[in-house]
């Protein structure tokens, strides 16, 4: 539900936290996990969009639970960088600059590009058939959490995170901070990312280390000039209306 040119309603808003509620009702441990799930879920798909202020009565009220685990979730939505707290605003949801996203990309790019070289030496057949079926769901989802979790277990499969848990979180939490932007660009700009999951997949099956780093680095640099790209309409809108 990522908006492109129109802000939600708070109804609208209200409506799609309640969906989530519900998707997300069955199966938790705690009443807190379930609302960091819902939270970030509309975050990153759009429903809370980057800028907003983030009343804690108003989403208790729309999930329909009390405030206290509405609070944890945002302070652990703050440890993952997609909420900030002002001293005198309260919670917001966070929204990236250009320079930031550029960042987070250099950093990703070294990151990923070594836990693929690893992955690689140790890759089995058995993976990279797992690895072609992951990659066609992944490719053919656009919904916001649907998009995010499909595209997290490609990733955590391809770069093998059970063996290297440490390494993996900090690339998860480096693609948390940009699954919202990467959904409002395939939202936006449908087929500017055919390349598809699967071209990488092919040339790791190979067995082609070199070539695999090289279309996972041009992966990721088109990925990053299209959400740069978004940034830029949305920084430009912004200043229009302000005008």
């Amino acid at each position: 539900m990522v908006q492109s040119g129109n802000v939600a309603s708070a109804k609208d808003r209200a409506d799609a936290l309640q969906r989530l509620a519900q998707r997300h009702g069955a199966g938790y441990r705690s009443v807190g996990a379930m609302a960091y799930d819902i939270i970030r879920d509309a975050i990153l798909d759009g429903t809370l969009p980057p800028g907003m202020k983030l009343r804690q009565e108003t989403l208790a009220e729309s999930i329909g639970i009390s405030r206290l685990p509405i609070r944890s979730a945002l302070i652990q939505l703050e440890a993952d960088g997609l909420v900030i707290f002002h001293a005198r605003r309260g919670a917001m949801v966070r929204a990236l600059s250009v320079e930031e996203a550029t960042e987070v990309y250099h950093l990703r790019t070294l990151l990923e590009k070594e836990a693929l070289r690893l992955a690689m030496a140790e890759m089995t057949p058995e993976r990279v058939a797992a690895l072609r079926e992951l990659a066609r769901t992944a490719d053919d989802i656009s919904e916001g959490g649907e998009f995010v979790e499909a595209r997290t277990e490609f990733y955590a499969t391809l770069y093998d995170a059970q063996s290297r848990p440490l390494m993996w979180e900090m690339i998860e939490q480096l693609r948390l901070k940009l699954g919202r932007y990467v959904l409002g660009w395939r939202l936006v700009s449908p087929g500017s990312h055919d390349h598809s999951h699967g071209e990488l997949i092919d040339v790791v099956a190979a067995g082609d280390a070199e070539e695999a780093l090289r279309v996972l680095e041009s992966h990721l640099n088109h990925v990053r000039d299209g959400v740069i790209a978004l940034l830029d309409a949305a920084a430009t809108e912004a200043a229009a209306d302000g005008s």
